[in-house]
């Protein structure tokens, strides 16, 4: 009953507002009218023609002029619902646009079809030169990985020296942000790339542990897991990769202490939490750990941070139907809860 309500309302202030609207665009006939109808009496006055003929006079003009005002405004309505219309669904398509009631209307017509087609020129070469960015940018991408490997088989022969593990970690760091741009790249259409189905929780942890295991060791930090042995439902890869950002992060802001990883039991799911002592992050930057591009203060205090790691772990949870949340205290630590539906 109340939406029938405020749907009538709408309609009636809808019409309304067309009919404030024709006025305005009609005033000059409804001034001249107003005009006429003072001005034809005085001059019949003068000629001294009878107040009834100068009457009948006016009458006649008044409701010819209803007349034609009636079907113009009929005309009007039409045409501007389905401009409204077209208002509330607007797109870049070429849409059915009404046709011209005069010369102007058609050179408006004219104008709107050009706007159209070079919106649609621009789209194209836009996405054209997209995808050429992208087909370059992937292609390196994926051959800067051939001297990366040659490197890694390099290292793994070398005496041990003590530059050794330096060069390992940093080539590691190399290694990593490639992948990053690599992921960056496949954001957009990440769907397609989903394979959806259920897979221990710890193994996930301990492989990706295991992965950074170079950047624990080279920093003396500790990593204890407790528990997490759930099946949890989820793209292994993806997951993976939202594990390896928060390490990422955590490993880069924690200079001594550990890192804590455990679970909590709800009744619509689990939560992980991923703890660990570093620096924090202030309260005002809190908001905006997960804006693209965003570093925050601690972004300043480490130049090379690109504001995008949090940025992707947000919409790869969100792409996986995972919830992430971040709690912080300044030089207490850093929690990261990752919350994992139940689907069973």
């Amino acid at each position: 009953m109340l939406l029938q309500t405020l749907s009538k309302r709408k309609k009636d202030w809808g019409i309304l507002f067309m009919i404030r609207d024709y006025i305005k665009c009609q005033k000059g006939i409804f001034i001249s009218i107003f005009v006429a109808v003072i001005i034809f009496p005085f001059f019949e006055y003068l000629l001294n023609i009878e107040i009834g003929d100068s009457a009948y006079g006016i009458v006649l003009y008044l409701v010819t002029m209803a007349v034609y005002l009636s079907y113009d405004f009929y005309k009007f309505g039409k045409k501007y619902r389905k401009l409204e219309d077209i208002r509330q669904n607007v797109s870049i398509n070429a849409q059915d646009i009404p046709d011209a009631l005069n010369p102007y209307d058609a050179k408006y017509n004219e104008i709107l079809m050009s706007l159209y087609e070079r919106i649609h020129d621009t789209i194209s070469q836009i996405d054209k030169n997209n995808t050429e960015n992208l087909e370059y940018y992937t292609l390196w991408l994926h051959q800067i990985k051939t001297p990366i490997a040659a490197m890694h088989l390099v290292l793994q022969n070398m005496e041990d020296i003590p530059q050794k593990a330096v060069l390992q970690q940093e080539l590691f760091k190399i290694e990593q942000y490639v992948e990053l741009a690599l992921q960056f790249i496949k954001i957009g259409n990440i769907e397609s790339d989903l394979v959806i189905n259920e897979y221990p929780l710890g193994d996930m942890i301990r492989q990706s542990i295991r992965k950074y295991s170079v950047l624990f060791i080279n920093k003396g930090l500790g990593v204890n897991v407790e528990g997490c042995d759930q099946i949890i439902t989820t793209d292994s890869k993806w997951f993976a990769f939202i594990l390896e950002q928060i390490f990422s992060n955590a490993i880069k802001y924690t200079n001594v202490g550990s890192i804590q990883i455990y679970t909590r039991e709800e009744e619509k799911g689990t939560w992980l939490t991923i703890e660990d002592s570093g620096i924090g992050i202030k309260k005002e930057d809190m908001k905006r750990v997960f804006e693209k591009g965003y570093t925050g203060f601690n972004g300043r205090l480490d130049k090379k941070a690109s504001g995008i790691g949090l940025y992707l772990t947000k919409k790869v949870a969100i792409s996986l139907n995972h919830e992430i949340q971040i709690e912080s205290e300044v030089s207490k630590g850093t929690k990261v809860h990752i919350f994992l539906k139940n689907y069973s």
